[in-house]
């Protein structure tokens, strides 16, 4: 019984572990709406972390909370919210200690649970006013690979205070916070930077034209333009370049280079010594004649299509004391063209507009991080969707419907989307979910196509945005199963573990390179995402099924224990075809059950159990039928699904006072390879009333049944011939009885009395 019941236990677990996975989800969102609407109403970095600070001591109910951030450049920690029982703290930035030490250099969580273990990373050291804690969890903030900070959770007044659910949840928020607090920050800097710019924006019109550029959101690049025009126009230059350094690989990047009204986009390429001095100086570079000499001595390049300049001016962008870039001012036609006041005001304008630029590059990593924040809640939102059906028990096909449909709204401008599973074992891929112009389509099975193999090789995203036909046909596919060929896809593996189990993709049939890379990072993370879900459905779809086998196998035993409990009773056969009969219509809820034997001799049928509707039917022998003949001969279970098929094929009439049946099932009872008769399930009102399962299951049942059916007949059949022998034992008797009285008496009478008597006694 134990085993019987660990299936609905362990999904019992599961249900309840994906309620938790749910509710931290919930809990983590909530946290992140906060930051997003503290951005939303543009409220200081301060009151952005009170409002973070207040909310997770909300959701904690924890005595003391702290927010920190780390200067790792000066080896501090800034306490950005500190309370302890209610009372709020306002302490001065400190020196690292052992443990936040470890916390940077580990990276990972410090969980504290007795005073013992406190007082081995603070001895006897507290925070100014604070009392020494007993129980505390310290868990890192990590920004693209670096540790900014950390949340605390801390308990004065007991020890092993905090759960591994509270560890887990709080783990989870920061890494889930981490980037919307980054981003809060970098808003915040956005803005100081902005407030800064203002400032000194009656300086000169070109901040006022970043601002400007800013002010309509345009794209960094857009922002490069703005400037390098107005640089133009206000130097009334014939050659403008504004350009960025890669300081890793030691690169230049031409944002913006004009000549003579001619716009060109040089490529990217290495520092020469001119690059190099500006970035080790940090001081401008002048040369206003000679420059033959100075292309010799700093190997200075011209950039392709250009001329050679008679006077170039350098100017370093800096943040801080670091060169980010360059702006250079050029003249193709005469020597010493550029004055010392053009020097001093291209240095004042690179220095207000290095802030500039960096503020628009900051507002542009800000958009990125907001809409990767939006991303992740639209992953999230997928992923929620996909758990709540597993809350609500859907079948498989009703999950892979959900996943679709989001799927298609999170991606609207998508004219095809694909969900195919893959059987490794045969070769073949499924159609799960296929959509294409809002039609959708239902695909048969069929051999994993090319592209799905080069997935299932690389478990690595493929895009394939031109040529795609010509590139299916390299591989012997004709690029398309049903519908239009597609002009752009992208083929995401669903993986779990090591194994590929299937693809999502999402096509274009009408334009090449519809998708962008990232459309391809997005649905990769959902479908990383899905993947687990998806699995996890799938087995839970796996569970029902064999619970269902398991109450099957039950039923199936039940019968049988009821066959033998018959026999044990030493039941006549009629009354044990009553008990088979009576169970197989409790089983299948059925109309009609028939159990018939086959007398061979005589090419005769005899119903041993006929009920329909409940009503027990007399039907006497009658003469094999074209079915009963064809039942005989393939010893094949035979379904027919319509009552046309019946009378059409197999010249079907009802059988005494039964109805005419529209639903017929017949399976053989089979003793080796002998068949015995046969048991019909059948329905009087319903076509295509029996499924596979229900044949399965008959079938399973019968050739259980027959075994032990052949045991009752066997067992009738010897009792008979048992009685049969105590019969010729007395008629034996009865003749050497007469036999000895005719042996003892002489004269006739005595004979005639001897027999008589012996006649009466024996009758």
């Amino acid at each position: 019984m134990a085993k019987e019941k660990l299936p609905s236990e362990s999904l019992e677990n599961r249900i309840t572990q994906l309620s938790i996975q749910l509710d931290q989800r919930t809990k983590e969102l909530a946290v992140i709406n906060s930051v997003q609407e503290a951005l939303a109403i543009k409220m200081e970095m301060q009151e952005i972390y009170d409002l973070v600070g207040d909310r997770l001591r909300d959701l904690f109910d924890a005595q003391a909370l702290i927010i920190a951030t780390f200067e790792e450049d000066a080896a501090l920690e800034n306490f950005k919210y500190f309370i302890e029982n209610g009372e709020r703290f306002y302490l001065e930035s400190r020196p690292l200690d052992k443990l936040r030490q470890h916390l940077i250099t580990s990276r990972q969580k410090i969980v504290i649970n007795t005073k013992d273990e406190a007082f081995a990373w603070f001895g006897k050291n507290v925070l100014p006013g604070t009392k020494y804690m007993l129980s505390g969890v310290f868990v890192p903030l990590i920004i693209a690979d670096k540790i900014t900070g950390y949340l605390s959770l801390q308990n004065v007044d007991k020890e092993n205070a905090f759960s591994e659910n509270n560890i887990s949840l709080l783990e989870s928020l920061a890494n889930s916070m981490g980037v919307a607090l980054e981003n809060a920050r970098l808003f915040d800097e956005t803005a100081r930077l902005l407030k800064e710019t203002e400032q000194g924006k009656a300086e000169l019109a070109v901040i006022n034209s970043v601002q400007e550029g800013l002010v309509r959101e345009m794209d960094m690049q857009g922002i490069y333009n703005l400037v390098g025009n107005r640089i133009r126009d206000l130097f009334n230059a014939q050659v403008v370049i504004i350009a960025t350094f890669d300081l890793q690989n030691k690169i230049e990047h031409f944002n913006y280079a004009i000549e003579n009204d001619e716009i060109s986009s040089p490529k990217p390429r290495a520092f020469d010594k001119v690059r190099e001095h500006l970035i080790q100086t940090g001081q401008n570079i002048l040369i206003n004649e000679n420059v033959g000499k100075a292309i010799a001595e700093f190997g200075l390049r011209v950039v392709p299509g250009t001329e050679i300049p008679k006077s170039l001016l350098f100017m370093p962008m800096k943040v801080g004391d670091r060169v980010t870039g360059y702006v250079s001012l050029q003249n193709i036609d005469q020597e010493n063209a550029f004055s010392f006041s053009d020097v001093r005001l291209l240095s004042t304008l690179s220095n207000s507009m290095s802030v500039a630029l960096q503020n628009a590059k900051l507002f542009d990593e800000t958009n990125r991080l907001l809409k990767e924040t939006e991303q992740q809640k639209a992953e999230l939102g997928v992923i929620n969707s996909v758990q709540e059906g597993l809350v609500r028990e859907m079948e498989m096909k009703a999950i892979y419907e959900l996943v679709g449909d989001r799927l298609c709204e999170l991606f609207p401008d998508t004219q095809a989307l694909v969900i195919r599973t893959f059987d490794h074992d045969t070769g073949l891929e499924y159609f799960q979910y296929a959509i294409e112009k809002k039609v959708r389509f239902s695909v048969e099975p069929r051999p994993i196509i090319w592209t799905n193999n080069i997935i299932i090789t690389t478990k690595e995203p493929l895009l394939i945005n031109d040529n795609f036909v010509e590139k299916a046909k390299k591989f012997g596919s004709e690029g398309v199963v049903k519908g239009e060929p597609p002009k752009s896809a992208v083929f995401v593996p669903m993986i779990v573990g090591d194994v590929v189990k299937g693809s999502v993709s999402l096509q274009n049939v009408d334009r090449e390179f519809a998708f962008s890379d990232s459309d391809v990072r997005l649905l990769t993370t959902l479908t990383n995402s899905m993947s687990v879900a998806l699995e996890n459905a799938r087995l839970f779809d796996e569970t029902n099924r064999l619970l269902k086998e398991t109450e099957q196998r039950t039923a199936e035993l039940a019968v049988i224990n009821s066959v033998q409990e018959g026999l044990a009773h030493e039941l006549d056969m009629q009354g044990i075809y009553n008990l088979v009969g009576d169970r197989v219509q409790q089983l299948f809820n059925a109309q009609t059950v028939i159990i018939a034997s086959f007398d061979f001799i005589n090419n005769h049928e005899f119903f041993n159990y006929f009920i329909e509707d409940g009503n027990k039917i007399k039907a006497d022998a009658r003469p094999f039928s074209k079915l009963r003949l064809k039942l005989i001969e393939e010893k094949q279970t035979i379904y027919i699904e319509t009552q046309e098929k019946a009378i059409k094929d197999y010249g079907i009439t009802p059988i005494a006072n039964s109805g005419m049946s529209k639903s017929m099932l017949f399976v053989p009872l089979l003793t080796g390879n002998e068949i015995r008769g046969y048991v019909s399930l059948q329905n009087i009102d319903t076509e295509h009333a029996f499924y596979d399962s229900d044949i399965n299951l008959l079938e399973t049942l019968s050739n259980s049944m027959s075994v032990a059916l052949e045991n009752a007949r066997l067992f009738d059949e010897t009792n008979r011939l048992l009685k049969e022998t105590e019969q010729r034992t007395a008629e034996l008797a009865v003749i050497n009885s007469v036999q000895e009285g005719l042996a003892k008496e002489l004269d006739m009478q005595g004979i005639y009395e001897l027999v008589g008597d012996r006649v009466q006694m024996l009758f």
